[in-house]
Parts: structure tokens; sequence; C-alpha cells
């Protein structure tokens, strides 16, 4: 039955409408699909490239010593393990398995896979919820910098478009290199290189394929799939990744199970710390070196220590078994320095970091006494001023300066001695007679200019300033050290080092069979034992001692710290020539010398003797005879420490002066008449001459006499 014209009239006018609609809507989505279209072309333009900044994140510092021995390894400045590594130095399995694994269609898209997109939109739409993605690689590590917790469509839009900005800028080795780089692996570790040491104690380019399973497997969900923590979800996770290379044809299902089922997988002990977490001595030492300042982005990923890592561990090691030998002493620190370049070869601050006893605290820059041990640089500045040299007369007497009475160690003196015995034998009046002509300030500026004093520190050390009782650290003596060292520079002061040198070595030192120069010290109280020994290779510094300053009768210089250097030396030349001591007779001149005070002779000099003077500093001349010529002098008993033969009360001294008559007083008691000697019982005796021929006026010595201890 036809429908009548009346009825049709509402969809004949209905109709044209939706049909205008219909293009009106259809031009809509063409317009909005244009606009979509050029956005997402244009989309690369407007955003920035990710690469700079994802470059620019610090690896983890390694610490090498001078060898390149890696010493310490620094997690980076966010508290992350990474190494970053060339892609040539990834295995090339791990390479295939990631790629197969991640992002198949990787060397055929240009930042985004479009059949993975549609393929990940139906299953999705599909499944009604998220149960494939389409990241790519250059999707992944454009999103490495681009991190939000929430899953946006502007997010991925922007991602993407990174991407595509990633792989117009960049080659597809670049971005893969990147992304083994940075990819996470569970806890703090990123990048392959970490991972490989971590979870299977080798590099990235030594892993296998059944190891490259593993790891490949880790991105999607690190933490969860970690084999130290999760061993059967990595085991499971693995057994997908081999299917999926089985489904790539890469492998044969007969080559993935026996992957999976044979291929033992080299774990490494993850009940021990991987070997970029180790501590210990390197640590240490690193800490007290390098200071390790926290790393900021940007910072270098290496850096080099002068240290020698073998020597200083085998010379900490020597310190140790030392200080155990050893009662109430707790610690030593040493340091060895290149004699030529300065550079510190071995350092070692604290013998156990841990130590409650103040372990942490580097003993190698802490301010102690240093005792007899700068008595060297003093003798050397009165060298270089011509004032003695090694044949030079000095006085070891009792001396008193205003309320200062300095005593040898032994509490003994020796009368007159040479140079060359009062500095090999440590004889504390010499020093600070010869500091007391030189000058406090010159002697103050000598060891400003070494390196060993602060300004104004010597105006509250005062002559006691030769015995070393003001602060010093290990490290600034050895340093200064330097300067003693023959051949060191060419100047007018090398004879006076050659002589200094050669006084030095005069008493081989104890441990090692080498001809090395050295010199001890002592603290008062025996709180601290120094011994700085040289040759033109080396210089060393010992220190034995507490950090809490308690005091040791052990703790002597020549018992302790002596022994440690000539080990160290021992040590250093094990694998190299013996020392050479250069011929320093260039630099010295034969020269005749008073026989009484080691100076030029004059015409005053009754006595005189060959000896040597340096060839660029003359030497001061006598003056002492012509003065001793017009005054008496007591030629016996010498102003020294005389000891009580055993079994005796009394020791029998002859009685000498340089007059033809003397009456001789001893404590005030005047002798007989032409004595010619006298009984001295122990103690403390001042003797006096008086000329009775003469006008001359009187002469005194003090004489000490002990008894044998």
């Amino acid at each position: 039955m036809p429908v009548p014209r009346a009825a049709m009239r509402p969809f004949a006018i209905l109709f044209p409408r939706m049909r205008r609609l219909w293009k009106k809507f259809a031009l809509a989505l063409a317009i909005l699909a244009a606009l979509l279209l050029a956005a997402w072309l244009a989309a690369p333009w407007f955003v920035d490239d990710p690469m700079p900044e994802i470059l620019s994140r610090t690896p983890a510092r390694t610490w090498l010593d001078r060898n390149g021995v890696p010493l310490f390894y620094e997690r980076t400045w966010n508290y992350e393990w990474r190494f970053n590594v060339a892609l040539t130095n990834v295995a090339p399995e791990a390479v295939e398995v990631m790629v197969e694994t991640e992002d198949a269609r990787f060397f055929r898209h240009h930042g985004v896979d479009y059949l993975a997109a549609l393929r990940a939109l139906f299953q999705n739409v599909g499944s009604l919820r998220v149960v494939s993605g389409a990241s790519t690689i250059s999707m992944q590590l454009a999103a490495m910098d681009y991190r939000t917790r929430r899953r946006t469509f502007a997010k991925k839009f922007v991602q993407a478009a990174r991407a595509r900005k990633l792989e117009r800028l960049h080659s597809k080795e670049e971005i893969l290199e990147a992304y083994f780089n940075n990819i996470p692996y569970g806890g703090s570790i990123f990048g392959i290189e970490a991972a490989s040491r971590y979870y299977f104690g080798m590099h990235a380019s030594e892993i296998s394929l059944a190891e490259a399973s593993v790891l490949c497997g880790l991105p999607q969900r690190p933490n969860r799939y970690r084999p130290d923590r999760h061993p059967e979800a990595a085991r499971t996770r693995q057994r997908r990744v081999l299917d999926r290379l089985v489904r790539a044809e890469r492998l044969t299902q007969e080559e993935a199970d026996h992957i999976f089922i044979d291929v033992r997988l080299r774990y490494r002990d993850f009940s021990l710390p991987a070997d970029f977490e180790t501590k210990g001595q390197a640590r240490e030492l690193v800490f007290l070196i390098g200071g390790t300042p926290k790393m900021r982005p940007g910072d270098p990923d290496t850096r080099r220590l002068e240290i020698d890592a073998r020597l200083t561990k085998r010379i900490r090691d020597a310190l140790a078994r030392r200080v155990e030998s050893l009662d109430d002493v707790h610690d030593a620190a040493a340091v060895v320095l290149d004699a030529k370049t300065g550079e510190t070869l071995v350092y070692v601050g604290t013998l156990d970091f841990t130590s409650p006893r103040g372990g942490q605290v580097d003993a190698a820059r802490a301010i102690r006494s240093a005792g007899s041990a700068l008595k060297p640089f003093i003798y050397f500045e009165a060298m270089k001023g011509g004032l003695l040299v090694a044949e030079s007369t000095i006085v070891d007497a009792p001396v008193r300066y205003a309320d200062y009475r300095p005593e040898n160690y032994d509490r003994t003196f020796s009368g007159r001695v040479n140079v060359s015995q009062a500095l090999s034998r440590s004889l504390n009046t010499p020093a600070v007679r010869v500091l007391a002509e030189l000058g406090e300030e010159r002697v103050a500026a000598c060891f400003r200019d070494l390196g060993l004093a602060a300004p104004g520190q010597v105006a509250t050390n005062g002559l006691s300033l030769a015995l070393g009782t003001a602060g010093y650290r290990l490290v600034d003596i050895a340093k200064a050290y330097r300067a003693l060292v023959p051949e060191r520079v060419e100047d007018a002061a090398e004879g006076a080092r050659g002589m200094i040198a050669e006084i030095l070595r005069e008493q081989p030192l104890n441990g090692t069979r080498h001809p090395v120069a050295w010199k001890t010290g002592t603290s008062n109280n025996n709180c601290d034992a120094w011994c700085f020994a040289y040759t033109t290779d080396y210089v060393a510094g010992v220190w034995f001692g507490n950090k809490d300053g308690s005091r040791a009768k052990s703790l002597v210089g020549a018992d302790v710290a002596a022994p440690a250097a000539g080990e160290i030396f021992e040590i250093l030349y094990e694998r190299r020539p013996p020392p050479f001591w250069p011929d320093m007779s260039k630099r010295l001149a034969k020269t005749t010398l008073c026989a009484a005070t080691g100076h030029t002779a004059s015409s005053s000099c009754a006595e005189t003797a060959t000896g040597r003077s340096l060839n660029d500093i003359p030497l001061r001349v006598c003056s002492w005879c012509a003065v001793a010529s017009k005054s008496t002098a007591i030629l016996s008993p010498a102003p020294k420490t005389y000891i009580l033969p055993e079994g005796k009360e009394s020791v029998s001294l002859p009685l000498k002066a340089n007059v033809r008559e003397a009456a001789w007083f001893v404590d005030g008691t005047m002798l007989e008449p032409g004595a010619a000697s006298h009984a001295f019982p122990a103690g403390e005796h001042v003797v006096t001459a008086v000329p009775l021929d003469s006008d001359r006026g009187s002469a005194q010595v003090t004489v000490t006499v002990r008894r044998a201890r």
C-alpha cells in the first residue's frame, strides 16, 4: 500500500537536514584530522631533544690509582649505580635480545611503531583494559627525563614527539647506546654495564646469550624480576624472553630449551657485595686523600690519584704488623713521595678506619710534636749561610737561655763534637746553639718557606723550635725533606744538600740494606715516634703513636719508626736498582780548617787540618783562636758527661788549661797547688781555672758524672 505523500513530508524535510549535518560533521572530522595530522607532523619541532639531558647524567665515579687500578667506586649524585659503556662493548647477543624483546622493528621505524600501536589499540579495546603497550626503545628513552606517575594522552603524545625528535637528530646506534646505559635494572642499578657486574660479576661485553635473556627481560618490571631477590620470577621471565626469540625465528625451540634447561647462569655470590660496592681500605684511602666530594651532574666519572695502590697496601700492612708488636701503641701513618716530582706515591693516614680510637682521624695530617726530626733543616740553613760545614766544631754542654735549658735525650753531654756527630747523634744543645746563632726569625722564615710553620708561630716557641716542640704534620715534614735531596735543583745550596745527605746516611738505617739518609724524632714524654728517610728517588715519612696523645715507653723514633722506614725502603727498591747517590766532589772543595773550630783557618790558629768547604758558599774564618790566645781556656776536663767505671765511686780526670800555671777550683773549693787531676764523684761539677802567670781572666766549664744505666 503506497505511503501517502502527506506522511512522507516530515522525512523529506528531515533527510536534507541530516545530510547537511553529516556533511558538517564529516568536514569537522576532516578538519580535526588535518589539525591532528599537522600537529603530529609538526610536534617534533616544538619539543626539546631529550638526549643532551640524558647524556649529562653523571655515571658512578671510578677512583683510580696512578697505574689505573680501580680503588673505589662512588655512586652518582642521586645515589644510582650507572657505568656508561659504548655500544660496541655490549655483547652482540644482548643487543639482539633487547631489540627483539622491547622493539622488534627498532631499525625500521622512525621513533613510533604504528603497527605495534594499532595492535595494542585493538588488544586493549577488546580486553577493556591495558594489556599491551606500543612504546618503542626511542619512546622509552625519551620518557626517561619526562616521568610522572599518571599516564595521560598528552604525556604519550609528547613522548612520541620527543622520540621522533631523537630519531631525526641521532643515529640508531646512539639511541640504543643511551638506552642501554640508562634503563633500570632494579633498585639503584641502572644500565646494562652496572647490571652485568651486579648480577653476574662481569662486564656487559662478557655475558652469554643465556645471561642476556635474563638481563633483557628485567627492564619491563625490574624490581619484580630481580634474580637476587625473586629468582623464580626471573626464571619465568627468562622463559618468556626465549619464547619471544623462538616466535621471531631467532632461535629454534630446541635451542631455547637447551639454554633454559642446560645452560648454567653464572650468577655471582649475592651474599657478598658487588665489586663496585666494596669499600674497605681503598674507600678509606680515597676519603683521606680525595675527600670524596659529593658528585654533581656533569662531574667527571673518573678521577685518578697519585698514589700506588699496591705499594700503599703493602706499607700499610707492614705498619699494622709493627703496631701489633708494640705495647700501648695503636696507630701509625706513613707517606712516600717521589723525590723528583713531589707526587704522593703512598699515603697511610690510619690503620683501622672503623676503630673507636679515632679511626677516621687522618694521622698523616694531624698536628703533632716533631721532636728532633727538624734538626737537619737548621744545619742546612747554617751551611747555606757559610756558618759551618760537617767538620766544624760545636759544643755539646749545658746551656741556658733565660729560662730555657735544653738537655739531650739521655741527659748526658759530649763536650766538643763536630757537626757531623752532632746531627747524626741528634744532640740537642748543639742544635739550639746553631739556631741561636742563626736567629729565631731567620729559622722561622726558613720553616715557613718549607711549608713547616705558620707566620708568628715561632714567637711562642723560641729556641725550642730546634727540638720540634711546635705542631707539625707528617705530610708537610715529608715534603720539606725534598729540599734536602741532592740534585733536586741546580743552585748554590747543592753542596749543602750533599753534605747533609752524607751525614744522615753515615749510620745504616735499620731494616734495609740500601744507603738511605734518615733522621728520627721523639716528642716529649714519648707521645710520638718519627722517622724521615730519603734517597734521590723517594722521600718517606713514618709516624707511630696514639691519636689521643697518650704516651708509651716504646714510642722512640730510633727504636720504632726507623726500622719501619727501613722496611719501607726495602719494599720501594724491591723491583728497581738500588739508590744512586751523586758524587759531590765537584760541589765541595778541599780547604785548610782550624783544628779547633772547623772554620777556615786564620793566622791565629795553632793547629790546622784538611777539610771540605762548599764551592759556592764561603765558610767563615775562625775568630775563636785569636780570642782564645788572649784568654784562659780549659782544655781538660771537657764540658760533657762522663760515665763512672763499674765498681768505682769517682772518675779521675786530668786538669789542663792554655796557661802555664793555674789555680783550680771544683765546685768553689780550691784544689792543692799544682794539681794535675781530680777525682769527680757522680753529679754535676763546676770547674774553674784562674791563671797565675798572667792577667787573663778565669775560665769555667761544667762537668757531669753519672753511673751507667
